[in-house]
């Protein structure tokens, strides 16, 4: 049978909080990403879907990297799991003092504009919706295009997922040390589940709440709200490095 020590415990509960604060962070690595994509949607099945095909490629990165980490840890020989340790450690410091006093350093917030202003003139709308009423194979065509384009997007976001997980966002670094202290697959494997799932909270929430009141977006999207997050996110960093250090220093 399987034992769980307090530092998988502390593992488990830091990648939760952290999983959340990932999903709430409006960086390019979660909700901000996907946001242009289900902005002015109508139909909630399709929000959902595009919503399900980003979470569930970060979530299948989030396993492939448990896995593969932990697998790691596993042939690590005991004389290299200290300098491992301290190494890592003295990593996820770093990491966590540069969160807290310049959250800023790591700016992965998207620049770019989503918005999409068409201007089209009345009698040219006017036409064409004639022509639309007045031919319902063209109707017809033009939604299973519709669907066919809404697949394919599906299919692109669950790409965008897991790249974003593959190439790290700075709250996933205390997975990244875990998994290679663990010694042990599974548990590396659960760590980045853990997190996975958190994140798939937090940014359908967010999405949801997005498609119910669009606002929300320009509120949430401030950079005073990244700023905090960030440096909550190092707070929790530097405390898991401190207690992954503990046994070395008592």
């Amino acid at each position: 049978m399987m034992e769980f020590d307090s530092l998988f415990w502390v593992a488990f509960q830091s990648s939760l909080i952290l999983g959340l604060v990932h999903g709430i962070n409006p960086c390019g690595h979660s909700w901000l990403i996907l946001a242009p994509f289900v902005v002015g949607q109508k139909r909630g099945g399709q929000v959902a879907w595009l919503s399900f095909s980003f979470l569930t490629g970060t979530a299948v990165a989030c396993l492939f990297l448990g896995m593969t980490l932990g697998a790691v840890s596993v042939f690590i020989p005991d004389s290299l799991q200290f300098w491992v340790d301290v190494g890592t450690s003295a990593i996820l410091i770093a990491l966590g003092l540069a969160l807290i006093i310049k959250p800023g350093f790591i700016h992965h917030h998207h620049e770019e504009e989503h918005g999409h202003a068409h201007e089209h003139d009345p009698d040219h709308i006017h036409v064409h919706e004639k022509k639309i009423k007045h031919n319902h194979k063209h109707t017809h065509l033009h939604s299973h295009h519709k669907d066919g384009k809404q697949k394919l997007t599906g299919m692109a976001l669950f790409g965008i997922g897991f790249v974003n997980m593959i190439i790290p966002c700075p709250t996933v670094a205390i997975m990244y040390k875990y998994a290679l202290d663990s010694s042990s697959t599974w548990k590396s494997t659960v760590i980045f589940g853990v997190y996975a799932i958190a994140t798939a909270i937090a940014v359908g929430g967010v999405i949801y709440a997005i498609f119910r009141v669009t606002k929300l977006l320009e509120k949430f999207s401030q950079d005073w709200v990244e700023t905090a997050l960030m440096r909550s996110a190092g707070v929790i960093t530097l405390i898991f490095a401190g207690y992954s250090l503990s046994p070395y220093l008592s």
